[in-house]
């Protein structure tokens, strides 16, 4: 806040005094109350309902003008503090937080998630959770029987790939077989398939800064971990979200439009 009239001598406040008058954790003032009522319109007589006082020196009347000024300060804290209700995000569609993927996969097995799922969507580095924790006949039994699939990997010759080896202190070419080794996993599915189950296994390859491990689940379910600084993805904290009707500005969206608009940048893999 910068004003000639409000403000200490250099003035200025500093944001975070902004802030806890804000939040109600401090009182802002007299002077910000003061400029805060001239800016809202409020004045002791309407709103407070106190008759303005002769003179400021009458000893009667200070402990009034104390009182009106608290009423005051209390008024312009409830016209600037925030409404929980107007928030334009919420987490009330989050149905649990692990601290790691390991401890999500023992609540939300992949295996028990793939069968009981039409329709999954999968990205983010190797897809190891997808590779390597389900056996190739089984994956092949849930794709024949109606399950369909779209697995977005991380380009394993891309830069992106050569930036996440780099960051978590891996060898070169580390990550790079990992997911190529992972890419064959699909193929050798894919091989497998009768040719109207094969149209259901989709594989595209992306080349960007890796964020999250996404994983949506017949439009209706999404588990997410994100890609920290110098830790595994194995190591990364995992959040369960549920789309909910009445959350339409909840997380499920953001990370069913992340997810989207990264297939529709990536690059098919080809039979």
């Amino acid at each position: 806040m910068r004003s000639a009239n409000v403000g200490p001598e250099s003035g200025t406040y500093s944001e975070s005094a902004v802030s806890n008058w804000i939040k109600g954790r401090a009182r802002p003032p007299a002077d910000v109350v003061l400029a805060a009522a001239s800016l809202y319109g409020l004045s002791l007589d309407s709103r407070l309902g106190v008759e303005t006082p002769g003179t400021t020196s009458d000893p009667e009347g200070i402990d009034e003008l104390r009182g009106a000024v608290h009423r005051l300060e209390t008024l312009v804290h409830e016209r600037l503090a925030p409404r929980a209700d107007d928030s334009p995000w919420s987490t009330r569609d989050v149905r649990g937080v692990f601290a790691t993927r390991s401890e999500a996969q023992a609540a939300v097995p992949v295996l028990r998630t793939l069968a009981a799922a039409e329709h999954v969507d999968a990205m983010g580095l190797s897809l190891n959770a997808l590779c390597q924790t389900v056996s190739d006949v089984t994956l092949a039994e849930l794709v024949e029987n109606g399950l369909t699939l779209r697995c977005l990997f991380l380009d394993p010759n891309g830069k992106a790939t050569k930036a996440r080896e780099a960051e978590e202190g891996h060898p070169a070419g580390h990550l790079t077989k990992l997911t190529r080794a992972n890419l064959l996993v699909i193929q050798r599915l894919r091989d497998r398939l009768s040719p109207e189950a094969g149209e259901r296994v989709q594989v595209r390859t992306y080349d960007e800064t890796v964020r999250f491990n996404i994983t949506n689940i017949d439009g209706v379910r999404s588990l997410v971990q994100p890609y920290l600084p110098n830790v595994r993805g194995l190591d990364a904290p995992t959040f369960l979200i549920d789309a909910d009707d009445d959350e339409p500005h909840g997380l499920y969206p953001v990370f069913e439009r992340v997810f989207t608009e990264t297939w529709e940048r990536g690059r098919d893999v080809e039979h």
